[in-house]
């Protein structure tokens, strides 16, 4: 459109110059017909196809010794077209470098959790990887589904030495639930210092980054 729009303008300033003879131009060429979207998404689905092995390859391929284990509403409210509506829950599980390792949807929030645990637990046995050691979790770590043990370490049976742990993340938020909400002015500022008194900063990592923000500085 751009390439037409000069191509016009031009022509349109030589029409206007005084000539002795009549000034003909020639027809600006057919436009490219550009792809429907439907093709386009065909085309893509397509390729995403080819790649399937590999991508679940390096999906199954992922492994943990401290994993974390979260629900959300958040992405399936972003459901659209004959998937909206279908789930209420997005249930993924990662591990200490911040890679997922399974996400699974659900119609409530712990459905359907024991298929995605037998999985993961039977990936683990077959690739020939030790257990994780450590399950952090949002709630229902203090659930007692028997005399010793929680639902969700139920949920984990074959992995009997791991332990199952309060994200510290949500330890936070449930002792900031009894002071104030997030819609609070001061709620950044309490969860701020909260923060520091469980967290600190270690030295050694500290100098390092210093030390690597000056090189790029100089460089």
């Amino acid at each position: 459109m751009q390439r037409l729009a000069r191509y016009t303008t031009q022509c349109i300033d030589f029409q206007n110059h005084p000539s002795l003879l009549p000034v003909s131009f020639q027809e600006p060429p057919e436009p490219t017909v550009v792809p429907s979207v439907k093709w386009l998404l065909t085309v893509y689905s397509q390729d995403i196809l080819t790649r399937l092995d590999d991508t679940k390859a390096r999906i199954t391929s992922t492994y943990g010794s401290i994993l974390k284990l979260d629900s959300t509403r958040k992405i399936t409210k972003k459901l659209a077209g004959t998937a909206k509506g279908t789930a209420m829950w997005l249930t993924s599980v990662g591990n200490e470098l911040g890679q997922v390792l399974v996400s699974v949807l659900t119609a409530q929030e712990g459905a359907g959790l024991d298929l995605m645990a037998d999985g993961l637990v039977k990936r683990y046995q077959q690739a020939g990887v030790d257990p994780p050691a450590v399950l952090y979790i949002d709630c229902g770590c203090c659930t007692d589904a028997g005399p010793d043990e929680t639902k969700l370490k139920a949920r984990f049976s074959r992995w009997p030495d791991i332990l199952v742990r309060l994200d510290i993340w949500h330890f936070m938020r449930r002792i900031a639930l009894g002071c104030t909400t997030d819609a609070h002015q001061l709620y950044p500022i309490f969860m701020s210092r909260l923060s520091a008194c469980i967290f600190e900063w270690d030295a050694a990592d500290v100098a390092l980054l210093r030390r690597a923000k000056q090189n790029m500085l100089i460089s």
